[in-house]
């Protein structure tokens, strides 16, 4: 999606969502459901645990859901089933009507709650950025008593539910765990002579170096407001770590002429300079996807919710295969530090009549009877205990899922964890340094001025 100038919340919301839905989730459930996908579990769970809220719930539940590919509807379709019998008495319908032409997911929903028809729980991310403007609407209701009671709302790791608070308060239930590693063509770097992944920057460079020697692009960058900023991410976080980020979310660290900031957007500004990133990425006709399955493209900064695409690819495509790697830190004397958390969420209408219903079927979400769906069929992990071995995945599947249940906290994605005016900011600086029409250090001040403006309105993160 281009960069370009919104005037209401809702159009802006629209084309993050536009973005972010098709090129994660929406692609995700098209490529799995291309492969047939797994056999879904009727019963049961992995990873122990209770499957359903204590006491009985009656009811019914009205569920709008994200995606409405085959593998999706298949999915819903049995979690329908493994809900019915944990609560044989809350009916639980799905709202499958389809979004008009011409209409975002966030049209949709804006229009549903001004005009007071919304569903009781809907599927969306729910981190800051997405979710203040709902919060500042009391369109949603905070749920911290029910993870206090709820069987599975309770197992919900602490670091994914911090990410989804504002203002102190849990607006929703967080959702998929993933990552941004840098994606590699393993036939690419085989032609190269390329046996091992980089183990430091100088090391990485020299890798960017072969890699065009040998006639491949290196990167690219995909088009659009949402890549640049997953990119970004994985240099900063690998400059000043978890911790020298929550300075500057936190402990008002300034962003304004911080050498991290300025250095993880130069080190994109440098890779175009030397050819390893095309200069016309944001400009240009690329398709990322398919550059990167035929060898045009050896390396791409991309998210865990791209696997399921390349391992249609790799059915598809005889001598494709792919692996990632986290890249090493400009500095030494920081350990890389993943760049990833919480991709998406779900929410309670506050103004919903079925609130202990609807309740019932967010704890039944994060049980191990849905984890067992989540991760089999649509390869989305929710933030709860788990252990690999008990999952049937594929084989880049399964390198992902060993990193994400590795148990440490993750480092941070930028774009979904800082405040909702501010990502605006962010993104479309990031598209203006690319295009080569802003400096580093002019956008790390414009950063700080929104950061100034989002804190006097007490929008910013609090820990």
């Amino acid at each position: 999606m281009e960069a370009t100038e919104v005037t209401s919340l809702a159009v802006k919301l629209s084309e993050q969502r536009a973005v972010s839905g098709k090129s994660r989730r929406r692609v995700l459930g098209t490529a799995v459901a291309a492969l047939g996908g797994v056999a879904l579990a009727a019963c049961g769970g992995a990873g122990g645990g209770a499957t359903a809220p204590a006491g009985p719930v009656k009811g019914k539940v009205l569920f709008w859901q994200e995606s409405t590919s085959d593998l999706a509807k298949q999915l819903w379709s049995t979690m329908q089933s493994t809900f019915k019998e944990a609560q044989p008495n809350v009916e639980l319908q799905y709202d499958t009507t389809p979004v008009s032409a011409g209409q975002s997911r966030d049209d949709k929903l804006f229009a549903a709650l001004a005009s007071g028809t919304a569903w009781d729980v809907w599927q969306r991310d729910i981190p800051p950025s997405y979710q203040q403007p709902l919060v500042d609407k009391k369109a949603v209701l905070a749920l911290d008593e029910y993870y206090a009671s709820e069987p599975n709302l309770k197992r919900i790791h602490s670091w994914a539910r911090n990410r989804s608070k504002l203002f102190g308060k849990t607006w929703g239930v967080p959702h998929e765990i993933e990552f941004i590693p840098v994606w590699f063509n393993k036939g690419v770097f085989a032609k190269a002579g390329v046996k091992d992944a980089p183990k430091t920057w100088d090391q990485y460079l020299n890798l960017l170096r072969t890699l065009k020697t040998s006639g491949v692009q290196p990167m690219n960058v995909a088009k659009g407001r949402t890549n640049p900023g997953h990119n970004y991410s994985v240099y900063l976080m690998d400059l000043i770590g978890k911790d020298g980020f929550e300075d500057l979310l936190y402990r008002d660290k300034k962003w304004e002429g911080h050498d991290g900031v300025i250095r993880a957007a130069q080190a994109l500004v440098d890779f175009e300079k030397q050819g390893w990133i095309p200069s016309d990425n944001q400009t240009g006709t690329y398709d990322l996807a398919a550059d990167f399955q035929n060898g045009k493209l050896a390396m791409w900064g991309n998210g865990t919710w791209q696997v399921a695409d390349y391992e249609k690819r790799k059915h598809d495509s005889a001598g494709f295969d792919y692996d990632f790697f986290i890249p090493p830190s400009q500095d030494a004397k920081i350990k890389p530090t993943i760049a990833g958390g919480i991709g998406g969420g779900f929410s309670v209408w506050s103004e919903t009549k079925n609130t202990q219903p609807s309740v019932a079927f967010l704890d039944h979400l994060m049980s191990p009877t849905a984890q067992k769906q989540w991760v089999e069929v649509l390869f989305q992990v929710a933030p709860v205990p788990f252990k690999p071995e008990d999952y049937k995945v594929p084989e880049g599947m399964a390198s992902a899922l060993k990193t994400i249940a590795s148990g440490q906290e993750m480092g941070y994605n930028v774009s979904v964890v800082v405040p909702a005016k501010f990502v605006d900011v962010y993104w479309d600086g990031l598209v203006d340094i690319l295009n080569e029409k802003l400096a580093p250090k002019e956008w790390s001040s414009r950063l700080q001025k929104e950061w100034d403006i989002a804190k006097q309105e007490n929008r910013t993160p609090k820990p």
